[in-house]
């Protein structure tokens, strides 16, 4: 599973084209969206070029905001919001590296990936 996870992220990335890259689910539950204090959110998928998040009080689209969740800190504009779920579209794709680690070490907790050190 290891080597086709690597696959699809790299052809995600290669692709170019933001819309179809390939979304992880993660279900992350200690991310944070905002400038200063930050608003505390959900993060259930991630690609190289977005994410969807969940909470309360998310800002409206067209907001910008920082994605942030450990080592994860992705400048990010809203792209759309319904009710408690908002959809993000990063300035900048993440790097392959530090997508694989977050997808690894989520699926890893979820015990269906391998341990967070050997995807590093």
């Amino acid at each position: 599973m290891g080597s086709n996870l690597v696959v699809r992220l790299l052809k995600s990335v290669l692709r170019g084209d933001r819309r179809r890259a390939t979304r992880y689910s993660v279900d992350l539950a200690d991310g944070c969206v905002g400038a200063e204090n930050g608003l505390g959110v959900a993060i259930f998928d991630l690609s190289a070029t977005g994410a969807l998040i969940g909470g309360a009080d998310l800002p409206q689209p067209g907001a910008f905001v920082t994605l942030t969740r450990g080592s994860l800190s992705a400048a990010a504009t809203v792209a759309w919001r319904e009710e408690a779920r908002a959809g993000l579209q990063f300035h900048r794709p993440l790097p392959v590296e530090q997508l694989f680690t977050i997808v690894h070490s989520a699926q890893y907790r979820r015990g269906t990936g391998v341990p967070a050190a050997l995807a590093a």
